[in-house]
């Protein structure tokens, strides 16, 4: 069924003429008779009865009608949902993001978004950096925040971020707080906690000992972070975490970070990945400004769109 000729249709049932109906449309009479001729035939039935003073509907064209209001008015709002999507004023932004940066980096980036762009949803998917890059992948997310390493793969594109330092973390109440930087030796025999080992920067940490050549005395194994710092919390143990994890809790002086003597670097990287050749709506290409002032970077689709 053609669009423009149910277009007709409606203009014609709301001017109750032909001519008021073309007027409104900018065509020819001729044009919005062939129109309607075309859909009568489709549909076996006369639309109009043609009377002196313009047309009335016939009961098919009654029946019809509401459907064709619907139709046109589905077609109208798709159309602005496109507009909107392009220009950065509605639709949905869908975001993945690892755990540990859903919950100390991704809130306050959403929420300078939301200050310009209060029309647009927002969803997000959390999880292990290699799930979250699955995403991506199924297009399930837009683009998401995952750390380094991930496994290369032809349809991915990644961009680095931030590094993020990976810092020693303890009671201030603990002895080695304040003493400056402490090699591993000095920390061995120190009760140990471990959140989660899957988790992607706990690599780092095992490398870290490794290269001292000391193994770190566990007395706990969580299987989380918040866990892991609740613990610390209570001067149960020290561990190693991201700081962006603990900066709140060092600020306010309810842990303290140990400077640590080594010649590692001991940071990861969190990654910007989006698929290859991605068409890129105007909501998505607000958001990475949003990452680019965040953090003083320059993003490929960002300054492909400017």
């Amino acid at each position: 069924m053609d669009i423009q000729a149910l277009e007709a249709f409606w203009w014609i049932a709301q001017t109750g003429s032909f001519n008021r109906a073309a007027e409104r449309l900018y065509l020819t009479q001729p044009s919005v008779t062939a129109r309607i001729q075309a859909l009568e035939k489709e549909l076996g039935q006369p639309l109009f009865e043609r009377r002196p003073r313009g047309v009335r509907l016939t009961d098919a064209g009654r029946a019809l009608l509401p459907h064709a209001e619907r139709i046109l008015q589905d077609i109208r709002r798709a159309k602005q949902a496109v507009a909107e999507l392009m220009t950065g004023t509605g639709g949905t932004l869908s975001v993945g993001c690892a755990l540990t940066t859903s919950t100390y980096t991704l809130p306050e980036l959403l929420a300078r978004y939301k200050e310009t762009h209060p029309g647009v949803e927002i969803t997000v998917r959390t999880g292990r950096s290699q799930q979250v890059q699955q995403l991506v992948l199924d297009d399930t997310v837009q683009l998401a925040l995952v750390h380094a390493p991930i496994h290369p793969h032809p349809e991915i594109q990644s961009e680095l971020l931030y590094n993020e330092e990976i810092v020693m973390v303890a009671h201030p109440a603990h002895p080695l707080v304040g003493v400056g930087p402490v090699t591993a030796d000095r920390l061995a025999n120190e009760p140990f906690l471990t959140p989660d080992r899957s988790s992607g920067y706990w690599s780092l940490v095992e490398q870290f000992w490794a290269a001292a050549g000391v193994a770190p005395r566990i007395t706990m194994e969580l299987d989380s972070i918040e866990a892991t710092k609740r613990m610390v919390l209570h001067n149960l143990g020290i561990t190693m975490l991201p700081r962006i994890c603990v900066e709140e809790e060092v600020r306010s002086g309810r842990l303290a970070i140990i400077p640590l003597e080594t010649n590692q670097v001991l940071s990861r990287q969190t990654l910007l990945i989006y698929r290859r050749g991605k068409i890129w709506s105007g909501i998505a290409r607000d958001f990475l400004k949003v990452l680019e002032e965040a953090f003083g970077v320059e993003l490929t689709p960002a300054r492909a769109a400017t």
